[in-house]
């Protein structure tokens, strides 16, 4: 568990983390003890690689306890759901149970920051000073980022906020592997300036940092490499399929 003045954050990310609670649903019916659990991950209960995960999935709200672990509701919804569209939503509340990180993406609206933003963000939220910002950055940019693209911001709509309907769930995606996560707001997501060849389209695009693009007629997304950015380009294929099914054009968002 990181903390930069009062702000406390996870040290591990919330798909690492979930994988734990997989291993929690699946091997041991959803609650264990720290010792068993430490074990059946090849780590001393008592070292602090294995603390700073436990400590990540209660920030996340994945799990409580401390000599038992159990998962929450929440972290049950999200690794053993029953639809994909709970799967999806108890993975935004999740991502929603860390304050920082809900107030750096707030100011961001929803667009990944470059390391020199995010540590003046962090200056200004925290009130922490530059050094120690500076040697907890790194982490702190690589846990948010990754689940930078399930956040709320200032710029979403009331659709970002509500999950889909069984309608159109069944328009958007091939049934059983729908990814679920239809309150995602896809026109908020596309830079609707077309860059000319050889420039981004307004997206920080740190040197060597992997980044997945996808570039339609009028738009481009590019966000961090990492599973949540993958949902996110998977709900924006559905759409556009869905769209492309019922006639609305190939455009339309």
């Amino acid at each position: 568990m990181g903390k930069l003045s009062l702000y406390e954050y996870p040290d591990a990310s919330l798909n690492d983390s979930l994988d734990i609670g997989r291993r929690i649903a699946r091997e041991f019916m959803g609650s264990v003890s720290r010792a068993t659990l430490a074990s059946a991950l090849q780590m001393s209960d008592r070292g602090g690689g294995f603390g700073a995960r436990i400590g990540a999935m209660r920030i996340w709200g994945i799990a409580e306890g401390r000599g038992t672990i159990r998962l929450t509701r929440n972290g049950l919804r999200a690794v053993n759901p029953l639809t994909p569209e709970e799967s999806a939503m108890a993975r935004r509340d999740l991502a929603t149970s860390v304050p920082l990180f809900v107030e750096i993406a707030d100011r961001l609206d929803g667009l990944p920051p470059d390391r020199a933003r995010l540590a003046l963000l962090l200056e200004d939220i925290t009130g922490a000073n530059r050094m120690e910002i500076e040697r907890r950055l790194p982490v702190v940019s690589r846990v948010f980022e990754d689940v930078l693209p399930l956040l709320p911001t200032s710029m979403g709509s009331d659709r970002s906020r509500r999950p889909m309907s069984a309608d159109e769930s069944t328009k958007s995606g091939d049934g059983p592997g729908d990814s679920g996560l239809g309150f995602l707001d896809i026109p908020g997501l596309l830079d609707q300036t077309t860059p000319a060849p050889g420039e981004s389209a307004g997206v920080p695009e740190p040197p060597g940092e992997p980044r997945i693009e996808v570039v339609f007629p009028g738009g481009r997304i590019s966000l961090p490499e990492s599973v949540a950015s993958l949902d996110v380009i998977i709900q924006v294929l559905q759409e556009r399929r869905g769209n492309l099914t019922r006639g609305s054009g190939p455009t339309s968002f």
